[in-house]
């Protein structure tokens, strides 16, 4: 392993503490989505924001509380869900995800919206936003 990688891993293992520290303070208001439950969160909720996501990426982690916590301001108003790419790359594939972090917006069924890499909580409320109106 380089020294590049092993700083790498490091980082991402730093930051995957840091996210399960936030995550403990408050319940979690995203689903764990997977190929066998996305279709059905999709077809039966009218707004649905998807964070594809990797263990490896270290953006996606550092996205990660951003994300939790716009899901906890949101609750009721749309649905949040985590997909890990890694472990579901047809859905991936479908939705030609290609660079992580990328968030997925929904609306009735249909992919309305994207945004890629760590945006900031305004930038993804502001997104939010044109999907509630």
């Amino acid at each position: 392993m380089s020294e590049i990688e092993s700083l790498i891993r490091e980082v991402a293992e730093r930051l995957q503490q840091k996210a399960e520290e936030y995550g403990k303070k408050k319940e979690d208001a995203t689903l764990v989505l997977t190929e066998e439950n996305f279709d059905e969160v999709i077809r039966n909720n009218k707004l649905v924001l998807v964070d594809c996501w990797a263990e490896w990426c270290a953006p996606c982690h550092l996205y990660e509380p951003i994300y939790k916590k716009v899901a906890e301001k949101y609750k009721g108003k749309a649905v949040f869900g985590r997909l890990n790419v890694d472990e579901n790359q047809k859905i991936a594939d479908k939705y030609s995800v290609l660079n992580i972090p990328t968030t997925l917006i929904f609306v009735n069924g249909q992919l309305v919206d994207s945004l890629v890499g760590a945006v900031d909580e305004d930038t993804l409320e502001s997104t939010i936003n044109k999907y509630l109106e």
